[in-house]
C-alpha cells in the first residue's frame, strides 16, 4: 500500500513553532513542509495555485482563517484538503470581528476536515454539518521543561493584553497586578521565554471566555510553573486531565480569583505539589510527540462532505406540533 503523500503549508512567522510536531507526522506520511514568508501569504491566491496541490493526497493548511482574509475561496479547488486552526474560539466571541464568519466560511469551501483545539469548541463547529477533529494544542517538549533554578516572581503572566478580542482579560489581570502585585510580562520567543516561565511560580492564566485552553496553559506547566487558570467548562477538564487543587488551580471569576489566590499565598506547600502534578501530567499527556498520532489518523482518515443544515421548523409546524 502506498504512503500517503502530505504537503503542510505553515508560515515562517509562527509565535510557537510547531516543528516538533509537523517532523513527527513526518515520519508515518510521505511529507513536504513549506513555510510561507509573508509576502507569500499576503499574496494566498497565487501562492495555493502555484504550490502543485494537486500532486498530493492530502494538503494541510497551517495559516489561521483571520490571516488568509478573502483568500479563503481559493481554498474551494484544493482536493484532499486539512484545515489547522486554532482560533475558531473567535466565533463564539462577543468581541471578536470574526464571530459568526468561521463557519460560514468553512461551508463555503466544500468538503475538508477541520482540525480544532478544543473539544467544546470542535462539538459547536461540528454541529454546523462539518467534519471537526479536536485535537487540543500541547507543549514542544524539545524546547520547554523546567530547568529547576530559582523562582523569584511569585505570581506572572506572559501574553498579550491589547488587542479587542482580549477584552475581557485585560481588566482582570490589570486587578490583579494592582492589588496581587502580578507581573505582566512579554518575551520573545526562545530561550528568553524558556527563562521566564522557569522564574515564575504560580503562572496566571486569563483564557476568560474562550471555552479552550491556549498552548501556554501547558507550556507553564511543562517550565514547573503551578497552572492559575479560568475554568473552560463543557467538560474541557476533565478531557485534558485536569484536576482542580490537584495538578491546577481553577478560578469561575474575579472574586473567586483573588480568594484563591489568598489562599495559595498562605499554602506554599500546596503550590509546589500542584505545580509538581501538573509538571507531570504535561510531560505525560500533552506533548507535541503525543499528538503525532491523533494528527496521522486524522489526516489519512475520509474526508467527509459538508452536511445539509437542519432548518428549525416554522412557527406553524411548531405550534402543530408537525
Amino acid at each position: 500500500m502506498a504512503i500517503l503523500k502530505l504537503l503542510i503549508v505553515s508560515r515562517e512567522e509562527r509565535a510557537s513553532s510547531l516543528d516538533t510536531l509537523f517532523n513527527g507526522i513526518a515520519k508515518h506520511l510521505d511529507t513536504r513542509i513549506i513555510k510561507l514568508t509573508k509576502t507569500q501569504r499576503n499574496d494566498f491566491t497565487n501562492t495555493v495555485n502555484q504550490l502543485g496541490h494537486e500532486n498530493y493526497d492530502r494538503v494541510m493548511i497551517d495559516v489561521p482563517l483571520t490571516r488568509i482574509g478573502k483568500h479563503y475561496k481559493v481554498l474551494r479547488k484544493v482536493s484532499g484538503l486539512i484545515l489547522y486552526e486554532q482560533d475558531a474560539w473567535m466565533e463564539f466571541s462577543e468581541h471578536s470581528k470574526y464571530r459568526n464568519k468561521f463557519i460560514k466560511r468553512y461551508r463555503s469551501i466544500g468538503p475538508c476536515r477541520l482540525i480544532l483545539t478544543g473539544y467544546y469548541i470542535g462539538e459547536r463547529v461540528r454541529s454546523a454539518g462539518l467534519d471537526v477533529v479536536a485535537i487540543p494544542k500541547s507543549y514542544d517538549e524539545n524546547h520547554l521543561r523546567n530547568l529547576h533554578i530559582d523562582r523569584d516572581i511569585e505570581l506572572g503572566y506572559i501574553g498579550r493584553i491589547k488587542t479587542r478580542v482580549y477584552r475581557d482579560r485585560r481588566p482582570f489581570l490589570e486587578k490583579l497586578v494592582a492589588e496581587h502585585d502580578l507581573q505582566m510580562l512579554r518575551t520573545e520567543p526562545g530561550e528568553e521565554y524558556l527563562r521566564t516561565l522557569n522564574r515564575i511560580k504560580i503562572f496566571v492564566s486569563a483564557d476568560i471566555g474562550f471555552r479552550e485552553y491556549m498552548a501556554k496553559n501547558f507550556e507553564a506547566m511543562a517550565c514547573g510553573c503551578m497552572l492559575f487558570a479560568c475554568r473552560q467548562g463543557g467538560q474541557e477538564e476533565e478531557r485534558l486531565g485536569f484536576r482542580h487543587m490537584e495538578n491546577v488551580v481553577l478560578y469561575d471569576d474575579m472574586d473567586d480569583a483573588q480568594g484563591k489566590l489568598a489562599m495559595l499565598r498562605d499554602n506554599p506547600g500546596l503550590v509546589a505539589a500542584v505545580a509538581r502534578k501538573g509538571e507531570e501530567l504535561v510531560r505525560e499527556r500533552h506533548t507535541m510527540g503525543s499528538r503525532v498520532k491523533p494528527y496521522v489518523e486524522a489526516i489519512t482518515a475520509e474526508i467527509m462532505p459538508v452536511q445539509a443544515l437542519q432548518r428549525p421548523p416554522s412557527r406553524w409546524r411548531r405550534f402543530f406540533g408537525g
